[in-house]
């Protein structure tokens, strides 16, 4: 139960739901995503599928922001061990958010306008063509790059770390992997995307699945105490 009251219950339920919500939002927007190849093709992708795009669009930007307290869920579970990847992972995967996330919808909302009736498709796709090849746009793709290798870091870091199932964190990295190996192959993308965002969900789903059933007292105590190495000297 939500408590916006109580900051360790509101940042534990916020954290856990977002774990669970983030990443079927992102399996949505990415499976159902009309994807096209060049630039007059992706306009004519566009226009057929003018709706979903645009839905799709908004879907991938309410994940990406409901990843950001999801990772600071992450941090919390890894902070015994793995914490060094975890912290790792986390600088990755905000940054991949902001650049493959966030920053790429702003350019897939100017593909939408684009593809509007009464547009010179001719002189939007020659735009779209030339852009594609500026070096420019480098960082928005090695966004995408930066994302998948914080969350196969934190699927290590979780594994590590021993909170909840321990094939939560071993899923994550694999679906991810899956989806890197099977693109460079040349898998159906309808095909990887089922299979790779179905390991990833359930893995951040159980993930999500154990904050929530963690009590507040769990949830804020600090790291176990490590016993001292030194010996007792009794007092004279």
């Amino acid at each position: 139960m939500l408590k916006i009251w109580d900051p360790a219950n509101f940042r534990r339920t916020l954290g856990g739901l977002c774990l669970i919500l983030a990443p079927i939002l992102f399996a949505v927007a990415e499976i159902s995503y009309p994807a096209g190849g060049g630039g007059a093709q992706q306009l004519d992708t566009a226009a057929r599928n003018h709706n979903l795009m645009l839905a799709d669009i908004y879907i991938g930007i309410v994940s990406a922001i409901l990843f950001i307290p999801a990772v600071y869920a992450l941090l919390h579970v890894t902070r015994r061990r793995g914490v060094v990847l975890g912290h790792v992972a986390g600088i990755l995967t905000v940054v991949g958010l902001a650049l493959s996330h966030l920053a790429l919808a702003g350019l897939q909302l100017m593909l939408w306008a684009m593809a509007n009736p009464g547009i010179d498709r001719q002189a939007m796709a020659a735009f779209l063509d030339k852009t594609m090849q500026n070096p420019a746009g480098l960082p928005l793709v090695m966004g995408h790059n930066l994302f998948a290798l914080g969350l196969i870091l934190f699927g290590i870091a979780l594994w590590r770390s021993g909170f909840g199932y321990r094939w939560a964190g071993p899923a994550i990295s694999i679906g991810v992997v899956v989806d890197i190996v099977g693109g460079t192959i040349g898998l159906p993308d309808l095909l990887l995307g089922i299979v790779s965002d179905a390991m990833f969900v359930t893995g951040l789903a159980a993930v999500g699945l154990n904050v929530l059933l963690t009590s507040d007292a769990e949830w804020e105590a600090g790291p176990e105490t490590v016993r001292s190495t030194q010996p007792v000297v009794a007092p004279v």
